[in-house]
């Protein structure tokens, strides 16, 4: 009976545990809990729109704080224009970027290129290419009282120097007086003594002049897609060339004043940049386009011109300053690492020599 006893005791204990999981789930039934997640889902959606909401007011808030700053901490540009000659892929290009000019007009007077509108026009590197650097000097002449009187203020004022500066003013009352007699007598008086007055001149320098910048380039459109690039090309060259009008009362008829052109950011893309001198910010002063060539004029079936030549012109507006100079050489850091008190003609020479070596070997 024992055994049967324990077989009773354990199917009962498996009826209670299976009441107890029965009730368990008429528990989890009573909590309803379908509708438990659906609010849970629906908590999630309004959160998710209340973010949304919060993220639009930041950017709006942003975009208004934006826009109240200098033109100089815009956002980059909105329209930005990609050029290129030609369409197959070169080592070393020549690149130029307009830098929007100041906006303004509305409907015919709307210019273009402002704002944030930019074009970036990138073409092959020309035949020839000339860097000028030009420094003027003038000679002026220092005349004795003038140094006489660099020397009062040099030394200040005392017997010596007011002796000195008397006598440098006799001298030269003594100089224009025989000047004057010189004149007179057709120049004999200095033949005669067998003298010439001395100018007193120096170098002075004078200043440093705007470099200028010739490019010439010819294209030969092969697609009708390079065709219209090169259209593209001309008509961005020179559009940015020139100013736009606008007149300084709002809706008036006259157009009195004139908006400054683009300037160009202008440099070198591929290895060629670190081998030769870069550019200052320039504006182009002449775009000459010729659609012969010195030949006899000939289109395509569309009457797109087979040959055109584009002549550009530049003038940087900065001067070539030492500091100015050195913000555009590839060759300063290389120049900075030369170390002192070692000859860089013994280097190349002895560089040389084990090129040589090893051609040999």
């Amino acid at each position: 009976m024992s055994f049967i006893d324990k077989l009773l005791s354990k199917v009962n204990k498996a009826k209670s545990a299976l009441n107890s999981v029965k009730g368990i789930e008429s528990k989890i039934k009573s909590l309803n809990y379908n509708s438990v997640i659906d609010q849970l889902g629906e908590q999630a959606r309004e959160a998710r729109d209340k973010l949304d909401e919060r993220r639009k007011s930041l950017e709006s808030q942003i975009s208004s704080s934006t826009s109240s700053k200098g033109f100089s901490k815009q956002n980059p540009a909105s329209s930005f224009v990609d050029l290129q000659y030609p369409l197959e892929d070169l080592d070393n290009w020549i690149v130029f970027t307009t830098r929007p000019r100041k906006a303004r007009g509305t409907g015919r007077n709307a210019n273009l290129l402002s704002g944030n509108e930019q074009v970036e026009i990138k073409l092959y590197v020309p035949d020839t290419l000339l860097s000028q650097s030009n420094v003027s000097f003038a000679a002026k002449g220092q005349s004795a009282i003038a140094s006489a009187i660099k020397d009062v203020i040099d030394t200040g004022l005392n017997s010596d120097t007011l002796k000195n500066a008397g006598q440098e003013s006799a001298n030269v009352i003594k100089g224009a007086a025989l000047k004057a007699v010189d004149s007179l007598t057709g120049g004999m008086t200095q033949i005669t003594e067998g003298r010439a007055v001395n100018p007193m001149q120096e170098q002075m320098l004078d200043g440093v002049g705007f470099r200028s910048w010739n490019f010439t380039y010819e294209f030969f459109p092969k697609s009708q897609e390079e065709a219209r690039m090169v259209n593209n090309i001309l008509f961005a060259f020179r559009t940015a060339m020139l100013p736009d009008t606008f007149s300084a009362a709002e809706g008036a008829d006259t157009e009195n004043f004139f908006n400054f052109p683009n300037v160009f950011d202008v440099e070198w893309e591929g290895p060629i940049a670190k081998k030769i001198d870069g550019f200052l910010p320039m504006v182009c002063s002449k775009a000459d386009i010729d659609h012969t060539g010195g030949q006899k004029f000939s289109t395509f079936v569309d009457g797109q011109p087979i040959k055109t030549t584009l002549t550009l012109e530049f003038l940087e507006i900065k001067i070539l300053s030492q500091e100015n100079y050195v913000s555009i050489s590839p060759f300063k850091d290389e120049f900075e690492n030369i170390t002192p008190g070692r000859s860089q003609l013994d280097d190349a020479t002895r560089q040389q020599a084990d090129n040589t070596e090893g051609g040999d070997g």
